[in-house]
């Protein structure tokens, strides 16, 4: 059962749990959610998309459209542009060359300075925003 379940895409595992969970002589939910490493709660996700499979998201999806978590930057208005302003005052660059810009704080650094702000951000996400504006100002 275990080794059937690994192979299982995240939607079709619920289905599979709620099965096992909810079928004649079964040990019951919460065995079944310890053997899949589970919640009880998922497993009863798993048995509401069962019943209702109108619910489920359009084929070849895992998820319903939009669904899942929302970046950083959605969920903390002014986040970007606090970004925006620390890193645009330690800024340097190449004059002979406009595509070459640097600045001298560390994701560490960034990271710290809006933390300080008010804003919940790891360095993982600064790399990632710097990465995102160095490739929008090769746009240029």
């Amino acid at each position: 059962m275990k080794q059937f379940f690994e192979g299982l895409a995240e939607r079709d595992r619920r289905a599979y749990a709620a099965l096992e969970a909810y079928k004649p002589g079964s040990p019951g939910v919460g065995v079944i959610a310890v053997i899949f490493g589970l919640t009880p709660v998922t497993i009863r996700h798993g048995r509401d998309n069962l019943d209702l499979p109108g619910s489920l998201p359009a084929s070849g999806r895992q998820r319903h459209e939009g669904a899942g978590r929302k970046g950083v930057l959605v969920e903390q208005p002014g986040l970007e542009a606090a970004f925006d302003a620390l890193v645009e005052t330690h800024l340097g660059g190449d004059p002979m060359n406009e595509d070459v810009v640097w600045t001298d704080l560390q994701p560490s650094g960034i990271a710290a300075a809006l933390v300080g702000q008010g804003f919940s951000i790891s360095e993982t996400t600064v790399r990632e925003l710097l990465k995102k504006k160095k490739s929008a100002s090769a746009l240029r």
